[in-house]
């Protein structure tokens, strides 16, 4: 019988390597000693990472917008359970990821020993952005309500709330 070739033995602490590494590939060995030596680049490297990724997480609702645009116009202009339900979900998952805020950009925060402001914090304006487009998808909203007659924007509206007029005078 012929050798095999794909016998393993686990007994030996390092295999042969007959297969070259691909172009670009650094081993686990050169990755250890470039942490090592570029500690401080590492850290301001981690800081932009996270702010970039803040900035992606602040743009998503804005990336929705046109989605829920679409499916606001699908949904009509009539009242009907499935553009109520369209236009609910719409007001209040912008409601609730507001209110959620905190836990969203809660892991691109950089723990400081010194108390910063909103304004000096990295975070500030992927935050603003933030509640920007959330407040932006709650006018669309709102903007589907009035087109559904839900919102009391006219004076019939209110006939209910007004005084019955008072005549001035009686003829008989």
């Amino acid at each position: 019988m012929a050798a095999h070739n794909w016998k393993f033995d686990f007994a030996t602490s390092e295999p042969k390597r007959t297969v070259v590494d691909p172009p670009g590939f650094s081993g686990l060995k050169d990755v250890a000693s470039k942490n090592q030596n570029g500690n401080r680049n590492t850290v301001v490297d981690n800081e932009l990472l996270k702010v970039k990724k803040a900035w992606d997480v602040a743009l998503a609702p804005g990336k929705q917008l046109p989605m829920q645009a679409f499916m606001l116009w699908m949904s009509g202009n009539s009242v009907q359970i499935f553009s109520v339900a369209i236009t609910a979900m719409l007001m209040f998952s912008p409601i609730k990821a507001l209110m959620s805020m905190s836990q969203v950009f809660e892991r691109y925060e950089t723990p400081s020993p010194v108390k910063v402001s909103f304004m000096d914090s990295k975070l500030a304006l992927p935050k603003v952005t933030y509640i920007a487009l959330q407040l932006l998808t709650i006018l669309f909203g709102m903007y589907k309500l009035d087109a559904m007659g839900l919102l009391p924007t006219s004076h019939s509206d209110w006939l209910a709330f007004m005084d019955p007029k008072m005549p001035l005078e009686y003829a008989a």
